[in-house]
């Protein structure tokens, strides 16, 4: 009897332990997809990141482009006062030496 309860002792040992491998596994399973949801997340975080980079940079000829259409415009707004004022400077110089005469 006494090597029976022994032996009881054992298969209850062993069930134990197997039930510790599966609970083990199954810890070993979520962590996994713990560290992979982490993972993720952190992925999904610099895609964003990216993607707003992204849209600063696309927007950003924009803004230069808009920024050189006003530079542009204000030398030809320059431009046009220079001939302007070289034109009245021509017609300034005819009337002085008319006036000269």
């Amino acid at each position: 009897e006494s090597l029976y309860k022994e032996q009881e002792k054992v298969e209850t040992l062993e069930k134990e332990l197997e039930d510790l491998k599966t609970a083990h596994h199954e810890l070993e399973e979520k962590y996994a997809d713990a560290e992979r949801k982490l993972q993720n997340e952190a992925y999904e975080e610099r895609i964003e990141d990216l993607e707003i980079q992204n849209e600063e940079l696309t927007n950003q000829p924009t803004d230069l482009e808009a920024k050189n259409d006003e530079a542009n415009r204000k030398i030809k707004m320059l431009e046009d006062d220079l001939y302007n004022a070289e034109t009245n400077s021509d017609s300034f110089e005819i009337k002085v030496k008319d006036l000269e005469i």
